[in-house]
């Protein structure tokens, strides 16, 4: 007879252990823990994971951790893993006047402190100024239904209020992010915060490892053992990420040094490409700031020969448990250069189950100015802010490099090229397009789905998109 066991309490790594004796052996998944303990797990996971490469055991360990007090650049970073499973805390239920923001070491007891605190004071003025605007506006415009109770009407329209008024908040405001995932996963997560350009990643990488291999959190009265104590130990700096960061870095220079960022939004369904054609292209977008479209017109005009350069120099480092760039995750039909709102960005993020290469932080794009702030008559003061913010980013960035970009608002926008599959574009088009959503990202759903539409005709009325004239500002 069939029978079902629910396994609770047991060390992460003791569980990825039985799982492993499991697999190879007629014993009960009881008579199998039972003959555990944590020392023979550890040396079985030294032996086959590290030392076999039998990765697959680390997928069997879920590792729950809780980040607390990092910036919003590194909770994207956190997140950005196709295997994660967590929750970032929400901007919309915080108290940014008592949160605070992230200041860089680098910044932090220097000349520049004051800069750069009286940069971030200004952008959260502007949100204090604009927040209690915006709801006003939807107040006079917006009638409450004589069924709908006034806590819940005005609870609604803060909502919408704040979804306008977050276009100050910026990268470098604190946030907190829990998550579980899988050990696999997050060793490479943890080498891959190491090997960032941002100082605090490489601290979170650090801080991430160091709590595995201690003591955790735990019920009163009990004392559990670390949570991953082998199966992270090992994790450090990826030396190919660094250089293969370093070098497209200096071939997107060279190649594209003539280029221009347009300063616009834009939603475009990318051409067919060839496979090669493809990867090289990505590898440059992601070491640059230029349109997809443009960058595949330059790789197109080096021939075969120079992709194939650029793709043996690009792997030429690669160690034998490196996976590939993501930039190889080739060969999706479907494949969208999204620039948008930071805001709204963050948000399309949260779709991991495809493809999604990620440009760097810069102002050059310029910013989005919402519709509500131009019916409101405050576009030229919305305007001469974002303007300003700009600026002090810019000479911020001139000094201390990266590390400006914490000051960055997210009404600036950001790129990010999405691949995906049928499926992935329908799941993301009809969920992202409802009314319930923010008007940034349905406009974004809504352009994929008339572009693939346009160009695969069989598609038309197949996925559930909700046009952009369904809207309804006390709908959440």
């Amino acid at each position: 007879m069939a029978e079902v066991i629910a396994l609770a309490g047991w060390p992460p790594e003791v569980l990825a252990y039985a799982f492993a004796t499991y697999s190879r052996s007629t014993l009960s998944i009881r008579e199998s823990i039972a003959k555990i303990t944590d020392e023979s797990s550890s040396k079985f996971l030294e032996t086959f994971y590290f030392q076999f490469g039998h990765g697959s055991i680390a997928d069997n360990a879920q590792i729950p951790l809780a980040c607390e007090n990092i910036s919003e650049i590194a909770a994207y970073e956190l997140e950005d893993e196709p295997l994660w499973n967590g929750c970032e805390r929400s901007t919309r239920f915080q108290d940014f006047e008592r949160g605070g923001y992230y200041i860089p070491a680098s910044v932090r007891g220097t000349p520049l402190e004051s800069r750069y605190t009286q940069a971030a004071d200004f952008l959260l003025e502007r949100y204090g100024f604009f927040s209690p605007r915006c709801f006003e506006y939807l107040v006079k415009t917006t009638p409450r239904p004589a069924d709908m109770k006034q806590d819940v009407y005005e609870r609604t329209l803060k909502a919408r209020a704040f979804d306008v008024a977050r276009y100050w908040l910026f990268n470098g405001m604190l946030t907190s992010v829990g998550q579980i995932t899988s050990a696999r996963t997050l060793e490479g997560q943890i080498s891959r915060l190491m090997s960032s350009e941002y100082p605090e990643l490489q601290e979170l990488g650090q801080k991430m490892k160091e709590t595995c291999i201690g003591k955790p959190f735990c019920p009163e009265g009990k004392d559990e053992p670390p949570v991953a104590p082998t199966l992270v130990k090992y994790a450090a700096p990826n030396y190919f990420q660094k250089s293969l960061r370093d070098y497209i870095h200096d071939e997107a220079k060279q190649l594209l040094n003539w280029m221009t960022p347009p300063a616009k939004r834009y939603v475009r369904l990318a051409s067919p490409i060839s496979l090669q054609e493809e990867i090289v292209s990505t590898l440059l977008y992601e070491a640059s700031h230029y349109p997809y479209h443009e960058i595949t017109g330059i790789v197109r005009t080096i021939g075969e020969r120079g992709q194939q350069r650029i793709i043996d120099s690009a792997l030429k480092n690669r160690g034998s448990h490196d996976p590939l760039p993501r930039a190889l995750a080739a060969g999706y039909q479907i494949q969208f250069d999204v620039v948008m709102d930071r805001g709204g960005e963050r948000d399309l993020h949260r779709h991991r189950n495809c493809i999604q290469i990620h440009q760097g932080l810069t102002t050059e794009r310029g910013w989005d100015t919402p519709e509500m702030i131009k019916q409101m008559g405050l576009a030229d003061v919305y305007d001469a802010g974002m303007a300003q913010a700009g600026q002090l980013v810019r000479d911020l960035e001139r000094e201390v490099g990266v590390v400006a970009h914490y000051l960055i608002p997210f009404a600036y926008r950001s790129a990010t090229l999405y691949k995906m599959h049928l499926a992935q574009a329908a799941y993301l088009t009809e969920l992202r397009s409802g009314v319930m959503g923010h008007f940034s990202y349905r406009e974004v759903a809504c352009q994929m789905y008339n572009q693939l539409a346009k160009r695969f005709p069989f598609l038309e009325g197949k996925f559930r998109v909700t046009p952009l004239s369904a809207s309804n500002p006390l709908t959440r």
